[in-house]
Formats: C-alpha cells, structure tokens, sequence
C-alpha cells in the first residue's frame, strides 16, 4: 500500500506571515486599521479631517468662476482687437451665468484644465496687435517723410515736382491768398519804420 503525497510531491509553499517575528503582524495590522478608520471618519465628517482648521473642504472646481473668467477674456481680447466692440458688465454676467451649467455638463475644469499657452493668447495678443498697428503706422509714416525729403520732389522743374504742381496749388502763407508780387511787397514792407526823405 503507498501513501499519496499531497500537491503531487511538491515542497509545501512557505507562508511569509510563519516567517516575523511575534507581535510584528499585529502592529502593522492595527496602524493600518487604524488608517481606515480615519479615512472613514473624514469621509463621514469632513470637518474631523486632518485638513487645517477653517480650510474650505475641496468641494471640486467652481464652473461659475471659471466660466466668468472665459467672458473676462473673450471681453478683454475683443476689446484690444477693437476698441469698442466688447460688452458690458451686465451682459458678461449673463453670458457667465449661461455657460457655468454647460461647462458643469461636459466636467469642463477651466480653472484646473485651461491650457496656460491659451490664456496668455487671448491676454497678450489683443496688446500685441495694437502695437503692430502702431508699428505700421510709424513705419508708413516714415516712409512718406523719407520720400518727401528726397531732393527734387517740390521743385517744379522735375518730373516729380511738375507733377505735384499739376495735382494742385501749394498753399500759400496764411492772410496772403492769391495777391500779386506788389501787394506782398507793401503787405511786408507795412510794418517796417519810415524815415523821412532827405
């Protein structure tokens, strides 16, 4: 008659717990016991948490608050890109009011989520645009004057000069109009002291 081995021959399976010493299980038993219980304890009353005192409890991200930040922005990019064209107070309150339940919807985090690069676009790009406005204007301007100050644009002898002539009169000096050469020399000369003939 023969006897069978139990697990077909196999050496037994050591357990680690046979392994520590005595009393090392019980302790970790009871600190993770005791974890649990004030994880329970804090989900039950969150004001027994080991948050600090008059912390708000993290109730999740505030759609109200994040929606009126996105109208903020809308309102501040549009106005730098047409000064002007933005809305008031009232209506960016409103247009808040209406987006916080769709961004609640859809577990939109605009607060937490908002890509940063995207905020700094709608911030800094309406004042970038005007200054390349102003840019252009300045560089136009300039450009005129340049073109101006070229020798033999005002002298009527010159292609350039003749054909500004034929687009219209010069404007004369103030008071004077369209007085002959006799006239602006006594007008000149009224002013000036008179001697007696001798």
């Amino acid at each position: 008659m023969t006897i069978d081995k139990k697990d077909g021959g196999l050496p037994p399976r050591e357990n680690p717990s046979l392994d520590m010493p005595a009393g090392a299980g019980f302790a970790s038993l009871g600190g993770l016991g005791a974890a649990i219980d004030g994880e329970a304890a804090a989900a039950l009353n969150p004001d027994m948490s080991g948050a600090a005192p008059g912390a708000p409890a993290d109730t999740g991200p505030d759609y109200h608050r994040g929606a009126s930040g996105i109208v903020d922005l809308a309102r501040g990019m549009i106005g730098g890109y047409a000064p002007g064209a933005e809305w008031d107070e009232p209506t960016s309150a409103r247009m808040a009011a209406s987006l916080a339940p769709v961004f609640e919807k859809y577990g939109w985090d605009v607060e937490g989520a908002f890509p940063c690069e995207l905020v700094a676009l709608m911030v800094c790009g309406p004042v970038l645009y005007q200054s390349a406005r102003a840019v252009a204007l300045k560089i136009k301007q300039d450009r005129f004057a340049l073109e101006n100050a070229r020798p033999g644009v005002t002298d009527p002898n010159t292609i350039k000069g003749a054909a500004a002539a034929e687009s219209g009169p010069s404007a004369g000096s103030p008071g004077i109009g369209d007085m002959s050469a006799a006239e602006t020399l006594a007008a000149a000369t009224a002013g000036l002291p008179q001697f007696p003939a001798m």
